[in-house]
């Protein structure tokens, strides 16, 4: 197709910021207090936030805020300001209201949203018609979605300049965004997972985004995809659009259950039908079943012609399968789960004398690995192989084989941790050292590489507390691990000694003690948080491709299995079960 023709674009509304005065710089610059937090952005629920993907549009709730009142004093205009910020209707115009003329046309009230809980504080300041609003904060939501939970008792202090205008109390100068409370949290924000390839293109990673539920969620979704995912999975996860690519108006017409998004002219340069057609099908991994959509065009003022399916085009994975078997150890040796039963496994030579604990294996079955019970060795075997020591170390975690087969662990170092993937045949004089400055501190506990090989699941010890943490996986051109990037730190209740993949989109977690009474969760990515029936004696847990079907405890000897939030004992005597990967 000819990528030089002419292309219409619709306008841009263009974005004025305003400047906070001399006066308010220190307050306007959103002072955050934290007490008791890291460095690492938090990633969870303030409530629990769950409204389908398949109905974005969903009208929320009907708020109904009221306008500033006649006479009203400064406080009382801010208090109902922070009320008016659950009204969205209409661009937000009660809002305004309560800002002058120039603010009103300038302010961004989705540039920023601030979660709190309590009741604001509105403070008068020394300098005349200076006030401060002051927070107690449980997370933020930014101008893409992406959300920011506190790690810890916060609060966040606010400035803002009110003048009089006819008479009037008005807010002059007031940072972007609007506050909400925790407790409306649940009706006026709506989750929605992104999709972005893997690096490879064989997979889809889901990147947990959030929205006002308010019309033109399904626009807001595409340029947040348009924008780029969130911190911690950039370098790991790959968009198919050109930097710079944005839509061309700021709705999305549905017809016949076909989207039509129209995209700036920058989608054709040096196009050709394969990008084309990877674009359009990320657009469908966004789109489709939202808002009753069944289809997606693009268009850059006609139609954009996709052409013939291309040779090297890969129809991702949304879901990968693990299956619904395991290996465990029984009588000292590595063996399979099968259908609620034990079974041996055909060409494994003997590992009993190693002393394993910890096995994994790949999802092809082909490579198995183990650590020993000291956690100083590595080894690793295969049908009709003889057994390897391939690393050594200090606290070595269990491994944990990506797609790719490359095999991950991490061991300690001095006051901190190194995480270390083995090529496939690999051995330590050729494993990669990750980058990843965040571990020094740290002491890893448990390494899990996601089923799309982009995202490492991380459990951490740091000043004597465990902590789940999430970081994306960049790799080169060829594939080969390079570095983790900063992590979001998932809000788990109580303590947490172990974590797994249960799916792409679902963690399970809980605490370890042969005589202590262990509470597991599942933690959503959407934020939602499901708390299990308490268990005794927990020495571990392992997930499949759900947290449905195939979560199970060991503990007091046996395996259990969940069912409903219920624990069912199996009468498995195995030790260290784990799903393939």
């Amino acid at each position: 197709m000819d990528t030089d023709r002419r292309r219409d674009r619709g306008a841009a509304h263009a974005r004025r910021p305003h400047r906070a005065g001399p006066a308010l710089s220190a307050l306007l610059a959103l002072v955050l207090l934290v007490t008791g937090c890291s460095a690492i952005p938090t990633s969870g629920p303030v409530g629990v936030i769950s409204a389908s993907d398949g109905e974005p549009d969903v009208v929320a709730p009907v708020f109904d805020p009221q306008g500033p009142s006649s006479g009203a004093t400064p406080e009382r205009i801010l208090q109902d300001f922070i009320r008016a910020g659950t009204g969205a209707g209409e661009g937000y115009s009660v809002a305004r209201q309560f800002l002058t003329a120039e603010l009103a046309e300038a302010w961004q009230p989705e540039e920023r949203i601030v979660l709190f809980r309590g009741d604001p504080r509105v403070e008068k300041r020394e300098t005349e018609g200076v006030y401060q609003i002051q927070l107690e904060t449980t997370g933020t939501v930014d101008a893409r979605g992406v959300r920011t939970n506190s790690a810890g008792p916060s609060t966040e202090t606010l400035g803002v300049r009110m003048v009089e205008v006819d008479g009037e109390w008005r807010i002059d100068e007031i940072p972007d965004g609007i506050m909400i409370a925790q407790s409306s949290a649940t009706d006026l924000l709506t989750s929605h997972s992104l999709a972005f390839y893997s690096s490879n293109y064989r997979y889809w990673v889901p990147d947990a985004r959030w929205f006002v539920r308010r019309t033109g969620v399904t626009a807001r979704i595409v340029q947040a995809m348009l924008a780029g995912p969130a911190p911690y999975l950039q370098g790991a996860v790959t968009s198919a659009f050109p930097e710079g690519v944005t839509l061309a108006r700021d709705s999305i017409p549905i017809t016949s259950g076909r989207a039509s998004v129209e995209l700036s002219p920058e989608i054709l340069e040096d196009a050709t039908d394969l990008k084309l057609q990877q674009m359009n099908q990320q657009l469908e991994a966004n789109l489709v079943g939202l808002n009753d959509v069944t289809s997606v065009e693009m268009t850059s003022g006609q139609p954009i012609q996709l052409g013939d399916r291309a040779p090297d085009l890969v129809t991702p994975e949304r879901t990968p399968d693990v299956g619904g078997e395991q290996v465990a150890i029984a009588d000292n040796d590595l063996v399979r789960v099968r259908n609620g039963g034990i079974v041996a496994i055909d060409g494994l030579p003997s590992v009993a004398e190693y002393d394993p604990v910890d096995p994994a294996t790949s999802v092809s079955g082909s490579a198995y690995s183990f650590v020993n019970a000291d956690r100083s060795a590595l080894f690793v075997t295969a049908p009709g192989s003889q057994v390897r020591e391939v690393l050594s170390g200090t606290g070595l975690t269990q491994p944990s084989f990506d797609p790719e087969n490359w095999l991950w662990t991490a061991r300690s170092v001095g006051a901190g941790s190194e995480v270390l993937a083995l090529p496939p045949g690999g051995t330590e004089e050729n494993a990669v050292v990750l980058a990843a400055g965040w571990l020094g501190g740290r002491i890893v506990k448990d390494l899990r590489i996601s089923r799309d090989g982009s995202r490492a699941l991380v459990v951490a010890e740091r000043e004597g507390a465990g902590e789940i943490l999430l970081a994306g996986i960049t790799r080169s051109a060829q594939g080969a691990p390079l570095g983790l990037t900063t992590p979001v730190s998932m809000p788990v209740p109580g303590q947490v000694d172990t974590a797994r993949w249960a799916g792409q989109s679902t963690i399970v977690a809980s605490s370890i003690g042969i005589d202590e009474e262990a509470v597991p969760v599942v933690l959503h990515l959407d934020g939602a948080v499901e708390t299990m029936a308490p268990l005794e004696g927990v020495e571990g847990i392992s997930a499949g491709s759900d947290a449905e079907d195939t979560f199970y405890a060991q503990a007091d000897g046996s395996l259990y299995r969940r069912i409903v939030t219920s624990w069912v004992n199996e009468d498995l005597a195995v030790s260290d079960p784990a799903f393939p990967g």
